[in-house]
């Protein structure tokens, strides 16, 4: 897996940079050692998800991306792109990585796996360990030589067996000299214990007591409210009983209020209307009575001869309107007919519309069937499982992943694989559980028990095709009348649409039930024409009457013929309303007379201040003098025994109060326990630590010692080709540790030669020049099966590598 290029905008310390590799070993050069160190965070950020520092404020079009090639099994290669940027979500920056293939699509990986896991087969220990090799800065002949030893030990440069060793015993010694102060620790934690849970105890009871205190408090809060509450009420009480006729003067008052609001309203509007008269007042007030008469009749006269035209127009419209529809002649149950036939139409036609398709569906159940028969046949070799073996293998696989959440399992395995070199449990019991899973075809848990819910649920799907089969090639002898039903329904009701122009049925009814509302509407316009004609004659008799006499009064008058009809109208729009001015002033002389009457020396505004509202008092008055009386009673004595419980409740408050603080004994107790605790777990974890040391480094040794020794003595060889005894030993101690190095590399991915190498090296003396000419020489070599980037930052050193055929690229801070 090669990678082609990489490009980084606004992120890091990197800055904007678009790196291509070309084929063969790269080298890159870098200004400084931070620069250096921050490109392989890069990878294994692009890689494995590591999270770099996110910036304050998202940066805009912040990016990284890694174009890589995988060599295929066929005649081309296969592309990937890797993006990673950082995107704000829930006002948060968060990061994202996302593999996209040559098609343009998002790869899905699974839930725990990484990026690198899927394009490389390396987890990030391999990937850490063979891929990325950084040369230490501090590379003196002791430090190599320690490191060297480490290595030759355990295979762990950073690591001194010796020296964990000795850290071990020590602490124990500590641990076993602190065996007498811990027990009385536990003595002391235990008595600590005791007194918390009677601390505890109080706790709750004063709770409890406070919650009652409170309850208390509340009730006789309500009672001062309602004793207070029901005296106001008495008070007023005896006040209603000395004033029986309150409800009335109330009335009055709000009678009289509003009959001054109308008469206001009536001396404006006449007001107005005078202004614009040709007569004076007394000329209105002698015309009022006659005036009104008449204008009453002309109005009534008016209106009942509108009405008589707009009825002999409606009547003349629903006459036309019956005679075009198409429904003359036809019987009064014609709709109930069409109806039914309809009905019989549709039902058959649903009949054979059903058959038709269910024919259709009988062909594809067949087949469906002759396939599902096939699949049940291919998953027959799951009808061996029992219930018994599906709680065996869900017990395993409840145990494996027990096992892998816990950090004791986690810590052993990772001892085991990286010490050992052996199979972890983990590992084992995933073995287990897939050589029984191949017994089955199936490659995990999931698709173990997938595959047996496929199993029944294909069984139970065969059952039910049988039955539908069934009924389907019972239901295929009714075509023929269903036709024949089709025909003569379809002909009966075409030539019922056709004589009334309607579409459909809907159509047809909505024009027969039109039909028959205008039947009954006609009629009903023929009594009320009838009714109208018979008013308007008498209406016409009574306004003849009364325009005669209205006439001869205008001329007693000496009203001139030119202003009779300005006349009439005036008076007409006048007297109406003097009569309600006469009657409001009349009906307000009256309440007011009336209400003083009965008011007499009292104060209304006293009255209505104490007595409202005048609902709640009214069914106060239902209760008797007793019952208020026995109630009152019984509040006061309630009160008497709250105030009481109130005093005894705050006595034992005080009381229980006076024990040890929880909050003291809570935190002594904490720390009892903490030191307690943390003495046994870092006495049974230096226990295990150091039989998980022994047995790594005696597995280590046996299994893999040999081996890094071997091909550590084969990269020497292929590397240096100068005799060890002509260089000095600082020159023997670089040589024996790269040889080291890159042989732990090498056997960390064993035969996997998809991970690129990026080999770094910090600031290179003068005289080491030649050592790393050997060193570029051994990579250059490595390039031809695995991808190659050596990273320095040495300039001197990078142009002879140059002509050296190494490709070049220079990275600028």
């Amino acid at each position: 897996m090669r990678i082609e290029r990489i490009r980084i905008n606004n992120l890091w310390g990197l800055g904007d940079v678009d790196w291509i590799f070309p084929s063969g070993p790269v080298l890159l050069l870098f200004q400084n050692k931070s620069d250096q160190r921050l490109f392989g965070d890069v990878l294994l950020t692009l890689f494995y998800d590591q999270e770099l520092p996110l910036p304050k404020e998202q940066i805009p079009k912040a990016a990284a991306e890694v174009w890589l090639t995988c060599r295929g099994d066929g005649p081309f290669d296969t592309g990937y792109h890797i993006r990673h940027e950082i995107r704000k979500r829930n006002h948060e920056l968060e990061q994202f990585t996302t593999l996209i293939d040559e098609t343009g699509q998002i790869v899905g990986l699974p839930e725990r796996m990484k990026i690198g896991d899927y394009l490389y087969k390396a987890q990030l220990q391999a990937f850490q360990q063979g891929g990325l090799v950084e040369w230490p800065e501090i590379d003196h002949y002791d430090s190599l030589v320690r490191r060297i030893h480490n290595l030759s030990q355990g295979g762990d440069e950073g690591l001194s067996f010796k020296k964990v060793q000795a850290s071990i015993a020590g602490a124990q010694m500590k641990l076993q000299d602190q065996k007498e102060k811990m027990a009385l620790v536990k003595a002391e934690y235990d008595t600590l214990r005791l007194n918390w849970e009677t601390a505890h105890r109080h706790q709750d009871d004063e709770r409890l007591l406070q919650i009652e205190l409170k309850n208390l408090k509340e009730q006789e809060l309500i009672l001062s409210e309602k004793i207070a509450s029901a005296a106001s009420l008495q008070k007023r009480l005896e006040l209603l009983s000395q004033n029986p006729d309150y409800r009335e003067l109330r009335q009055l008052q709000d009678e009289i209020t509003c009959l001054e609001e109308r008469l206001q309203s009536l001396e404006a509007s006449l007001t107005e209307i005078s202004s614009d008269t040709v007569l004076d007042n007394a000329v209105i007030e002698g015309l009022r009575e006659e005036c009104l008469e008449w204008g009453c009749f002309q109005k009534n006269l008016s209106s009942s001869a509108a009405k008589i035209q707009a009825c002999s127009s409606q009547i003349l419209n629903t006459q036309n309107l019956l005679q075009a529809s198409g429904y003359e002649g036809l019987s009064d149950n014609e709709d109930v007919l069409l109806k039914r036939a309809e009905e019989e139409r549709d039902k058959a036609q649903e009949k054979l519309n059903k058959l038709l398709v269910e024919k259709g569906e009988l062909d594809k159940l067949r087949n469906l069937y002759n396939q599902e028969q096939s699949r049940f046949e291919n998953l027959a070799v799951m009808a061996g499982v029992t219930e018994a073996d599906m709680i065996r293998i869900a017990q395993k696989e409840k145990q494996l992943e027990m096992w892998r959440d816990s950090k004791v399992g986690g810590t052993l395995d990772r001892t085991l694989r990286k010490r050992l070199g052996v199979k972890s449990i983990a590992e084992r019991l995933s073995s287990y559980l897939l050589n029984y899973y191949e017994q089955y075809q199936v490659r995990n848990y999931q698709e173990f028990t997938s595959q047996l819910k496929q199993y029944a649920d294909q069984k139970e799907s065969l059952e039910r095709m049988k039955d539908k089969l069934e009924k389907l090639q019972k239901e295929v002898s009714q075509e023929s009348h269903l036709i024949r039903i089709v025909n003569s329904r379809n002909e009966r009701l075409k030539h019922a649409f056709s004589a009334v122009q309607a579409a459909d049925l809907s159509e047809w009814l909505n024009g027969w039930q039109d039909y028959q509302r205008k039947k009954q509407q006609l009629t009903a316009e023929l009594n009320e024409l009838n009714a109208e004609l018979k008013q308007q004659s008498i209406l016409e008799e009574k306004l003849a009457a009364c325009s005669e006499v209205l006439r001869d009064k205008l001329k007693s008058w000496g009203v001139l013929a030119e202003v009779r009809e300005e006349a009439l109208e005036a008076v007409l729009k006048i007297a109406h309303q003097l009569q309600e001015r006469d009657e409001a002033k009349k009906e307000i002389s009256e309440f007011t007379e009336r209400f003083y009457s009965l008011l007499g020396d009292r104060d209304m505004v006293q009255l209505s201040n104490s007595l409202e509202p005048l609902a709640e008092l009214e069914r106060e008055k239902r209760l008797t003098d007793e019952e208020r009386l026995a109630e009152m009673s019984a509040w006061d004595k309630e009160q008497a025994e709250i105030r009481q419980n109130l005093v005894v409740l705050k006595q034992r408050l005080q009381n229980n109060r006076k024990g040890t603080s929880l909050s003291v004994l809570e935190k002594e107790i904490e720390d009892m326990k903490r030191q307690w605790l943390s003495y046994e777990d870092l006495r049974h974890a230096l226990e295990d630590v150091q039989v998980i040391l022994e047995l790594s480094w005696q597995e280590w040794q046996t299994k893999h010692a040999k081996r890094l020794s071997e091909e550590k003595q084969w990269i020497y060889e292929q590397c240096f080709l100068v005799p060890a005894l002509t260089t000095d030993r600082e020159t023997i101690s670089r040589r024996a540790y790269f040889s080291y190095r890159m042989a732990v590399a090498q056997l960390a991915l064993h035969v996997n030669t998809e991970v690129p190498l990026l080999f770094s090296v910090g600031k290179i003396k003068e005289e080491d020049q030649r050592f790393w000419l050997e060193v570029a020489g051994y990579l250059q070599k490595l390039s031809l099966s695995r991808q190659v980037v050596f990273s320095i930052t040495d300039s001197k050193l990078s142009e002879k590598l140059y002509k050296n055929g190494w490709s070049l690229l220079a990275v600028e801070s």
